[in-house]
C-alpha cells in the first residue's frame, strides 16, 4: 500500500481514535457530575427565623414533614405517607430550585394531615417578639410553617401555610442559619365566612362516589367533620376567624387528592377560588378547593431519559458532530488523492 493511500485514512484515523477517547472519557463523568450534591455533615443542626411578623406575641407553628439524607435529598417523615399517597405530592421532587407556587399549593394540601396528627411530625412552636419568631435545634429537611391569625388595629392577619427548606443549599455549600419572610392575609376585623368545596377532574361523572367526607381543622384541633354531596352541591360554608385546615377523609381510589386555599376579600367581588361560584356572603374569609382527579383519564408523566441539565452533554454531543465531520474530510481528502 502506497503512503498516499494510508496517509489521510491514518491521520483520520489518529484523529477519530483520539476524540473517542475523548467523549469516552466525558461521557463517563456525566453521571458522578449530573447527579453530584453537597455533602450534608452528620449531626448539623438548623435554625429558622421567622421575619417581619405583624402582631406581637402571634403564635408561628413548625413541623417537619421531611428529613434530609447527607446527599441533599429529601425523605418523606413516615407520619406524611398518607398525604403522599392521597395527593402523589412527594417531597422528594423538591429542592431548592423548587418554585414558590408549587410549594405553596404542595403546603395547603399538606396542611390538613398534619393538622390533623400534629404530635407525629414534631412540632416545634415559637412567640413573634420584636417582629421575629425564632425556632432553634432543626434537623435537616423540610418543615410546614404556620400561624394562629391574629388581630392589631382593627385588622386580622391570616398566615397561609408555607413549605421551608432547611439548610439552604448553594452548589457545594450550605447555610444553616435560614430566614424567612411571614407572609400574612390581611383584612378588616369581622366576622369571616369561610367555605370548603369538592371539585372533580378527569374522571367521569359516573364514577364518582356519591359523597365524601371533610374533616376541618382549626390549628390542630378538629373543629367539624361534614359530608359534601350533590344535594349541598359539594359545598359547606361557616363562619369564624380561625387557623383553619381541611383535609378530605379517605380519598376514594383511582384519585389523587389536592387542597387549594385562598384568602376572600370583604372589598371585591368576591368570586372566590377560579372555578367556584360566588359566594353568598361579602364578608372575607377563607375558602378551600379539594379537587379530586381521576388517576386513569389524566395525562401520562413522560419517563426520565436522563438529566438534561449537565453541562457536559451538550460537550459530549459537539465531541460526536466532531467525530462526523473529521470522517467527511477525510474521505473526500481520500476521493482527491485517488483522482
Amino acid at each position: 500500500m502506497t503512503c498516499r493511500e494510508t496517509r489521510p485514512f491514518g491521520l483520520a484515523g489518529c484523529v477519530l481514535a483520539a476524540v473517542v477517547v475523548l467523549l469516552a472519557a466525558v461521557l463517563a463523568a456525566v453521571p458522578a457530575t449530573a447527579h453530584a450534591q453537597v455533602g450534608i455533615a452528620p449531626g448539623t443542626v438548623c435554625s429558622l427565623e421567622v421575619e417581619k411578623c405583624p402582631v406581637e406575641g402571634q403564635g408561628f407553628h413548625l413541623a417537619q414533614v421531611a428529613s434530609m439524607d447527607e446527599s441533599g435529598r429529601l425523605v418523606a417523615v413516615s407520619a406524611l405517607a398518607d398525604a403522599v399517597a392521597d395527593t402523589g405530592i412527594d417531597p422528594a421532587a423538591f429542592d431548592e430550585a423548587t418554585d414558590a407556587q408549587t410549594l405553596t399549593s404542595a403546603a395547603s394540601s399538606y396542611a390538613g394531615y398534619v393538622a390533623s396528627a400534629s404530635g407525629s411530625f414534631g412540632t416545634k412552636d415559637a412567640t413573634a417578639t420584636g417582629g421575629r419568631a425564632s425556632f432553634g435545634g432543626l434537623e435537616p429537611g423540610m418543615y410546614l410553617l404556620a400561624a394562629d391569625p391574629a388581630t392589631a388595629d382593627g385588622s386580622t392577619y391570616v398566615a397561609l401555610p408555607n413549605l421551608v427548606i432547611v439548610p439552604r443549599v448553594d452548589g457545594s455549600t450550605y447555610a444553616t442559619d435560614c430566614t424567612v419572610d411571614a407572609k400574612f392575609e390581611v383584612r378588616p376585623q369581622q366576622t369571616a365566612r369561610n367555605r370548603v368545596t369538592k371539585l372533580w377532574q378527569s374522571d367521569r361523572a359516573s364514577e364518582r362516589p356519591e359523597s365524601v367526607q371533610v374533616a376541618i381543622y382549626d390549628g390542630d384541633e378538629l373543629y367539624r367533620e361534614v359530608t359534601l354531596d350533590a344535594t349541598n352541591n359539594w359545598t359547606f360554608s361557616w363562619d369564624g376567624e380561625g387557623s383553619w385546615f381541611v383535609r378530605e377523609k379517605d380519598v376514594p381510589a383511582g384519585y389523587t387528592c389536592s387542597v387549594l386555599m385562598a384568602s376572600t376579600s370583604a372589598d371585591a367581588d368576591e368570586a372566590g377560588l377560579a372555578g367556584l361560584p360566588q359566594a353568598s356572603s361579602a364578608r372575607a374569609g377563607v375558602d378551600f378547593a379539594i379537587t379530586n382527579k381521576g388517576l386513569s383519564y389524566g395525562p401520562k408523566p413522560a419517563p426520565k431519559t436522563g438529566d438534561a441539565t449537565s453541562p457536559l452533554l451538550p460537550v459530549a454531543l459537539l465531541c460526536a458532530g466532531g467525530v462526523l465531520l473529521l470522517l467527511g474530510i477525510a474521505g473526500r481528502r481520500r476521493e482527491k488523492d485517488r483522482a
